[in-house]
């Protein structure tokens, strides 16, 4: 019950994950989660200078900590596998640039090609897809809606508007979301 712990911005560019990247320069480690956090029996893959941070983050009770199981260097992960939670995708974790800090996040970040230029370069480094499932006015096609889990759910949906929030209720529906809340992005989605 091993759980690779993003943090995105853009929830509604997770149809479009086929990477998650970490810095094969930081230490990494598994954590046991407590039972306010998913469903307090899976084990979260974080950036090990994090832990205090999501400890606060994931508003613990007081008293109670992540529990570091095993720490290891990030450049061991490279090449690792993780299950998509929406999609049947099994997708591999990449060696991503030096925008993977311990400044904020869990240390691992979402990687969508067709969205973004950092996720972009990162794609071709690794001959990802360049998967985008937007249409030129901002809304889900059909290619986000090849999910067991979602259905046809997110096709024609508005990516800034109830496509955000509908990729949000689906994580959450899939026991895969740990925590939302706002956040103002600078980025457009329409490079």
């Amino acid at each position: 019950k091993l759980k690779v712990a993003i943090w995105t911005t853009t929830p509604w560019t997770i149809p479009a994950n086929l990477a998650v990247a970490i810095n094969p320069d930081l230490e990494y480690c598994v954590v046991d989660t407590h039972e306010s956090v998913l469903d307090g029996k899976s084990k979260l893959l974080v950036a090990t200078g994090l832990v205090k941070t999501l400890e606060s983050k994931f508003q613990l009770p007081e008293g109670e900590h992540l529990k570091v199981v095993a720490t290891f260097p990030g450049s061991t992960l490279v090449g690792t596998t993780y299950q998509h939670p929406l999609y049947e995708r099994t997708s591999p974790v990449v060696a991503g640039g030096d925008y993977i800090t311990t400044e904020s996040g869990t240390g691992l970040v979402h990687t969508a090609p067709g969205h973004g230029q950092e996720d972009y370069l990162t794609g071709l480094k690794y001959g990802l897809e360049l998967l985008s499932p937007v249409d030129d006015v901002g809304k889900f096609t059909v290619e986000a809606g090849s999910s067991t889990v979602v259905g046809d759910a997110f096709v024609g949906l508005s990516v800034l508007g109830e496509g955000n929030l509908a990729v949000i209720e689906a994580l959450e529906q899939a026991g895969a979301l740990i925590r939302a809340e706002n956040y103002g992005h600078k980025y457009p989605y329409d490079w």
